[in-house]
């Protein structure tokens, strides 16, 4: 029996105008709840543009933000994983030394909000506000003491992604760098994935991990699709997904988590 259905957003439930039908959402919700199931959104964004971004249906749905290290429930927090100031202040400055790193900037995102540093291209800037919520342009860490902070994203080439992260994993040992987009890493605490965020919000919930399907396209779902009973991967999703995948159906862009999601009802 099926009771959890948790859902990647960027390249999986949402399409590439980052949208998705409201409607049917708010169709298939009553549905899904008749038939004893908790639908979950499972995203790297923040805590906050999740909120905003399905604020009509929090009552009824679970939140795993910041790519595992917040877990929400029916509007409450339920658990919580900050980095230390230290932690993020070193994470910050290897970013900058990362061979890399193309120095369009670096966004902190916290509980409260989410703060670039000084000294980000505009174009940087401009794209995060699509995805963060409260976006402050800040000159020192201390400006970020009032509020606590989740991880640590930032760009690179498409091309050298995957080594500017692994170049970040070997130089910090409590760190894991996640590739979230085909450009975008997040830096999140080592201990920290949606595996780890869907396996608190199971435990709270008292579900097991064969009553869970999951839906993803990207390297940051990895861990999230290996937790679960049955893994399913949009057809736009990475290869590596796809073959841990115990299902593959059609792209982001087709809707096509919301209809296998209404098959079940």
């Amino acid at each position: 029996m099926i009771k959890l259905l948790a859902s990647d957003m960027d390249g999986t439930f949402l399409d590439n105008q980052r949208s998705y039908d409201k409607e049917r959402l708010a169709a298939l919700l009553p549905k899904l709840k008749e038939k004893g199931m908790v639908f979950a959104v499972s995203s790297g964004r923040s805590l906050l543009a999740i909120d905003h971004l399905f604020e009509e249906f929090l009552d009824d749905i679970a939140v795993i933000a910041e790519n595992g290290s917040i877990v929400q429930y029916q509007n409450r927090v339920i658990f919580a994983d900050f980095m230390t100031k230290e932690q993020y202040i070193e994470i910050a400055q290897t970013i900058l030394k990362n061979p890399f790193y193309v120095e369009t900037g670096m966004l902190f995102s916290g509980q409260k909000g989410a703060y670039i540093l000084e000294g980000a291209s505009q174009d940087y800037i401009d794209r995060m506000h699509l995805y963060y919520e409260n976006i402050s342009v800040i000159s020192d860490f201390d400006q970020m003491d009032h509020d606590s902070i989740f991880k640590i994203t930032t760009t690179f080439t498409g091309d050298t992604v995957l080594e500017g992260s692994d170049w970040l994993d070997q130089q910090i040992p409590y760190v894991s760098a996640v590739t979230t987009g085909f450009e975008s890493i997040d830096i999140i605490l080592s201990e920290v994935n949606k595996g780890f965020g869907i396996e608190h919000l199971c435990q709270a919930l008292d579900i097991s991990p064969d009553q869970v399907i999951a839906f993803g396209d990207n390297l940051n779902d990895y861990q999230m699709l290996e937790y679960v009973g049955h893994a399913v991967a949009t057809a736009n999703a990475r290869p590596e997904i796809k073959a841990i995948a115990d299902e593959v159906i059609g792209d982001c862009n087709e809707q096509s988590v919301m209809t296998y999601m209404e098959g079940l009802v």
